[in-house]
């Protein structure tokens, strides 16, 4: 592979540390990023040249090749926003005029990595073109007598080495959300031929200055890429609420009220009536039947909630300790249930009571060692809960 030309091998260069930095420095990644064909048709505008021989019977050679249509393919990738990478070739096969009045079909093709800047992607599409490849001309000739005499044959007619640098601009217009493109280029190419693979040693390089149209398509491999999803919405931010009374702090007028603490609207603790215990209120042994005593401080309650017909209260009931508590628990209940309905029977309706519960033995309000202690401790209580 002979580039021999120190601007080929600087390209070449470039290119390959083109490739390693982008792939390391994601710059404005597009969304994009598929592998894509480009096949195109061009057409090769040929210089002319001189090949200057060493002298002598031979003297200069003159080769002409007239303008061509070839083909390109290219094979890419996007690397970030501004930047695709290409293997790409190319062929043509130009006829190719020599001194002496002779003439061949000549093949020219190559292989090489295009670097493709894009200095808008979105909003203009555009590039610059720079390039590198390494390919062969074939003369198509064996053997030329330069001066047509029959006495000169020049030239072995090998395939040439060439090398050949590009430099250009091109355009890409996007037809569907695929992301099928139409394609456009103008390259220079500055083409090297090893003129002595053709015409023997003693022969300079030959260099040309050609000029290549390319038309065609960009077509992108796979599924085109979807859209991201957008990222959920914080949830609000929830008020705080730093004692936990279930009143936002902005509204807490008492700050720090211990947790479990019943408050109001304010977040201020609740002052609870003291529960008014029924003095004398009391039950035949292991009963829920209320006493004549009973029945008589019953009457004097209800004439006192009759006198405050506004109130609304609960009725809660408690036993000593003897027996078992399931059983304690259940015979305060039915105490309780039986003052509820002595209250009922008596005019006091039914809606204004709230609730009644039996305790059971829990709760205490003395000793049960003593009989003064488990007296006190079977009670019935009145809670005021509206008034």
């Amino acid at each position: 592979m002979k580039f021999k030309q120190p601007l080929t091998a600087g390209v070449a260069g470039a290119l390959g540390l083109a490739f390693a930095g982008s792939a390391m420095a994601q710059m404005d990644a597009p969304q994009d990023k598929r592998f894509y064909v480009a096949p195109m048709v061009s057409y090769g505008f040929f210089d002319n040249d001189t090949v200057g021989g060493p002298g002598g019977d031979f003297g200069s050679l003159n080769t002409d090749n007239d303008d061509s249509i070839g083909g390109t393919l290219a094979i890419g990738k996007p690397i970030n926003s501004w930047l695709n990478l290409e293997l790409f070739g190319f062929y043509f096969n130009p006829d190719q005029n020599l001194g002496g009045g002779n003439s061949a079909d000549a093949d020219l093709y190559g292989f090489g990595l295009d670097a493709l800047f894009f200095p808008a992607r979105d909003t203009l599409p555009v590039y610059g073109i720079l390039g590198a490849a390494w390919g062969k001309t074939d003369p198509g000739f064996n053997a030329v007598d330069v001066e047509g005499d029959g006495q000169g044959p020049i030239g072995v007619g090998d395939d040439a080495d060439t090398d050949y640098l590009d430099a250009g601009l091109g355009y890409m217009y996007q037809l569907n959300d695929y992301g099928l493109a139409v394609r456009a280029e103008y390259r220079y190419r500055y083409t090297t031929v090893d003129s002595a693979d053709i015409y023997g040693a003693g022969y300079e390089d030959q260099r040309y200055d050609d000029h290549i149209l390319s038309l065609g398509m960009q077509i992108p491999l796979g599924a085109p890429p979807t859209a991201a999803e957008p990222a959920p919405a914080p949830a609000p931010a929830q008020p705080m609420d730093s004692d936990g009374d279930g009143v936002i702090d902005a509204n807490d007028q008492c700050p720090g009220t211990p947790r479990g603490t019943e408050v109001d609207a304010r977040g201020c603790p609740i002052e609870k009536k003291a529960p008014i215990v029924l003095k004398g209120v009391t039950f035949e042994f292991d009963s829920a039947k209320l006493t004549m005593q009973a029945e008589n401080r019953l009457n004097n309650v209800v004439d006192a909630l009759q006198a405050s017909s506004e109130v609304k209260f609960r009725i809660d009931g408690y036993t000593d300790s003897i027996g078992t508590e399931q059983y304690n628990q259940g015979l305060s209940q039915r105490r309780v249930d039986s003052v509820r309905q002595y209250l009922i029977q008596h005019g006091i309706t039914s809606s204004r009571i709230t609730g009644t519960q039996g305790h059971g033995e829990s709760n205490p309000v003395a000793t049960n060692e003593t009989a003064a202690g488990r007296a006190q401790n079977r009670r019935v209580e009145l809670n005021v809960t509206e008034q």
